[in-house]
Order: C-alpha cells, then sequence, then structure tokens
C-alpha cells in the first residue's frame, strides 16, 4: 500500500524514520511513499528549526549552496512558498532535484525530497 499524509508530524516521522525532535517546529507537511520496496517517495516540509540543527542536517548530507535555477514542482501545496529571502540547498552528484530553503532573516525553513 501506498503511504501519504498532509500531517507535518507525521511526513517527518515517514521521512526521517522517527519522531521530530522537540526543539523543531512543524509547520506544514506533506509525504507520499509509494508501495513499492526501493522506497519511493516525495516530501516536502515547513519547519523552523535550530541554527544548530540545520547546519547539522546540511552538513551530516553533504548538502551545497545551490545557485542553479529552480523551478518548484507543480505539485507543490500551495503553503511550499521560500521567501525571498532563502539560500536555497541541494544538488550534488546524485541529484533528482531534491531542494533545501532556509531564510536568512526568520529562520523559516522549506525541505522538498524526492527519491524515485
Amino acid at each position: 500500500m501506498e503511504t501519504t499524509t498532509s500531517d507535518a508530524k507525521e511526513a517527518y516521522k515517514y521521512w526521517a524514520g522517527a519522531e521530530a525532535p522537540a526543539d523543531l517546529e512543524l509547520l506544514n507537511g506533506q509525504y507520499w511513499q509509494s508501495p513499492h520496496f526501493t522506497k519511493e517517495y516525495i516530501m516536502y516540509l515547513k519547519l523552523k528549526p535550530t541554527k544548530e540543527w540545520w547546519d547539522a542536517f546540511l552538513k551530516q548530507n553533504s548538502i551545497p549552496v545551490d545557485t542553479s535555477s529552480w523551478a518548484a514542482p507543480t505539485d507543490a501545496p500551495v503553503w511550499f512558498k521560500p521567501s525571498s529571502n532563502s539560500v536555497r540547498y541541494g544538488g550534488g552528484d546524485f541529484d533528482q532535484g531534491s531542494r533545501y530553503f532556509r531564510d536568512s532573516v526568520t529562520g523559516v525553513s522549506y525541505m522538498y525530497e524526492i527519491q524515485l
């Protein structure tokens, strides 16, 4: 069976495999996972992490700043609107289009991750 949710806490848990830490404020989420054993999924999150959490996430996953052009997928949720103050991260050797954004003023962050 496929897995779908538009609950931010559930979306995070399906994506991370664990509950979100207490200091991670989850604002919106959407998650879809295919029934296939290869764990194909598409995840959108809007969150407000601490700077320490965000920096550790980028470092642990070797996610660089992305300066290429990028357009949000047409099926993105209506709330997935990173601000013009956001720094965009993503790309790399195995890039399927996942992108991560953090507003440099408010700290509000958006994550779009795709694994197909």
